[in-house]
C-alpha cells in the first residue's frame, strides 16, 4: 500500500527519531546514566516487588511486560533483520540503552501525576502542563496505537504463527482472539492482571530456553555474527556508491522502530498500568528500567543472535515464521510448533495488556462511556488476523510515531519532576 509506506516514512522521518534520541541523551547525562548507576537500586525494587507481600505489585509488573513484551520481542526483530539487515540490531541496542533513560522518567511522571487509581502520560500533561488539549490529543493518539500495536499487529502475528503450524485459518485464530479480549473488556474483573501474571513467566521462560539453545548450538558462528551487526551498522560491508548509505540508513530507522515498537520508551503507554503499583515515583522508574532490560537486552537480543547463527535469514521468510525456521534448524518440526505457540502466547497477553492501557485512554477522553471502544479493539483485534503483515506494521508503526511527540514534549517540559525524583535521598 503506496499510501501507507509514505504516511509511515513521513511519521517516522528524522524529526520523530532525533526527539526520542534527543530526550534519551538528556535524561541519560543529567541522571548521571541510571542505566549502569542504578542497577543495584533497580534489581531492590524487583525483589520487592516479587515479595511475598508484593502480590500486586507484581501483577502491574506481568501487566506491564504483557504489553510490551508482545511480538515486537518476536516477529519485530524478525522484521528488522529482514528490513533493515544485521545492523538494525546495533540500533535497536542503542535504541534501548538510551530508551532505559527514558522509561524511567516515564515511570516517575506515571507516579507523580496519576489521578488516584487512574494513570497515564495525559494526566501528566494536564495536571503537570496545564495542556488539556494535548493531553486529549495524546490519549486519542493511544487509542489509535491500542488498535494498531495493541490489536493488529498482535493478532495478525498470532494468526501467521498458528496458521503456519497447526492449518487453521487465520479467520478461526481472529474469531477466538476477538473473543478472548471481548471477555476481558467486558468481564469487568482484574482479568488482566490474573492472566498476565500466570501466562507470561510461562511463556517467557519457554522462549528463553529454545532460542538459547538455538544459540548454543551454533556457538560457533557467534564472532561472525557480533562482527556482522557491528559492520552493517556503520556500514562497513563492501558496498557501491550511494548503496552504502542507504543501507545504513535503512538500518538506523528500522533499528530504532522495532526497538521503540519493543519496548515502547518514548511513547509512555504502560504509565496508565504503573499507576496501580503503590511503588514511589523513583522506583517506578528504576521497574520501568527493568521491564526495557528484559524485553530487548534479554528477548530481543535472543532473538536476534538465533535468527543469525543458525542462517535462517536465507530462508526469505519473515516474521515468526522466520524465528521458527531458526529454531527448527536445531530442533525440528516441535520447536516451530513450541515457538508458534509462544508467539500466539505473547500476542495474547500484549493484546489483554494493551486493551487495559487504550481502555484507560478512552476513559479518558470520554467518561465513563467507554461501550464504542470495547467494540471497536475486538473489531480490530479480528481484521489484524485477516490483513496483510505489512500493512499491520504500517498501520502501527504510524499510530505509534504519532504518541511520540506529546509524549517527548511531556518528558521535557516536566523534567525539573524527574530529576528532583533521583536525588539519594528520595525512596
Amino acid at each position: 500500500m503506496p499510501f501507507l509506506d509514505k504516511l509511515s516514512e513521513l511519521v517516522w522521518s528524522l524529526p520523530t527519531v532525533a526527539l526520542i534520541i534527543s530526550v534519551g541523551i538528556y535524561y541519560t547525562i543529567r541522571l548521571h546514566v541510571p542505566q549502569v548507576r542504578c542497577l543495584g537500586q533497580m534489581l531492590r525494587v524487583v525483589r520487592k516487588s516479587f515479595s511475598g507481600d508484593g502480590e500486586n505489585r507484581f501483577r502491574v509488573l506481568s501487566t506491564a511486560l504483557a504489553a510490551t513484551v508482545g511480538t515486537g520481542s518476536v516477529a519485530g526483530v524478525a522484521t528488522a533483520i529482514t528490513l533493515g539487515g544485521a545492523g538494525a540490531v546495533f540500533w535497536l541496542w542503542v535504541s534501548a540503552f538510551l530508551g532505559m533513560a527514558v522509561s524511567f522518567a516515564e515511570g516517575v511522571l506515571s507516579i507523580e501525576y496519576r489521578d488516584g487509581k487512574k494513570g497515564g502520560i495525559m494526566y501528566a500533561i494536564r495536571d503537570g502542563m496545564g495542556e488539556k488539549f494535548l493531553a486529549r490529543l495524546y490519549a486519542f493518539f493511544t487509542v489509535l496505537a491500542s488498535f494498531g500495536m495493541g490489536g493488529m499487529v498482535q493478532s495478525n502475528s498470532a494468526a501467521e504463527a498458528v496458521s503456519s503450524e497447526s492449518g487453521i485459518s487465520p479467520v478461526a485464530v481472529g474469531i477466538i482472539l476477538a473473543v478472548l479480549v471481548a471477555a476481558c473488556l467486558f468481564s469487568g474483573r482484574d482479568f488482566t492482571g490474573r492472566a498476565s501474571s500466570v501466562m507470561m513467566p510461562v511463556l517467557t521462560v519457554i522462549y528463553i530456553f529454545i532460542v538459547t539453545a538455538v544459540i548454543v548450538a551454533n556457538f560457533g558462528k557467534l564472532p561472525e555474527v557480533f562482527s556482522e551487526i557491528f559492520r552493517s551498522a556503520f556500514g562497513l560491508k563492501p558496498a557501491i556508491g550511494a548503496a552504502v548509505g542507504i543501507s545504513v540508513k535503512q538500518a538506523v530507522s528500522v533499528g530504532f522502530k522495532r526497538g521503540i515498537f519493543s519496548n515502547e520508551a518514548g511513547l509512555g503507554t504502560t504509565a496508565a498500568i504503573h499507576a496501580g503499583s503503590g511503588l514511589s515515583p523513583k522506583e517506578q522508574g528504576l521497574m520501568n528500567m527493568f521491564e526495557v532490560i528484559i524485553d530487548t537486552f534479554v528477548i530481543c537480543t535472543l532473538t536476534a543472535l538465533a535468527i543469525l547463527c543458525s542462517g535462517a535469514v536465507e530462508t526469505g521468510l519473515d516474521g515468526s515464521l522466520l524465528v521458527s525456521a531458526a529454531c527448527e534448524s536445531v530442533f525440528g518440526s516441535i520447536s516451530g510448533t513450541a515457538i508458534s505457540l509462544c508467539t500466539a502466547g505473547f500476542a495474547t497477553a500484549t493484546i489483554i495488556g494493551w486493551s487495559k492501557i487504550g481502555f484507560s485512554a478512552a476513559e479518558y477522553l470520554s467518561g465513563k462511556s467507554v461501550l464504542p471502544y470495547k467494540i471497536a479493539l475486538t473489531a480490530a483485534v479480528f481484521t489484524g488476523a485477516v490483513v496483510s503483515l505489512s500493512a499491520a506494521w504500517k498501520i502501527s508503526d504510524i499510530f505509534n510515531g504519532l504518541m511520540v511527540f506529546p509524549c517527548v514534549g511531556a518528558l521535557w517540559a516536566l523534567r525539573k519532576s524527574v530529576i528532583c525524583q533521583t536525588s539519594p535521598h528520595t525512596k
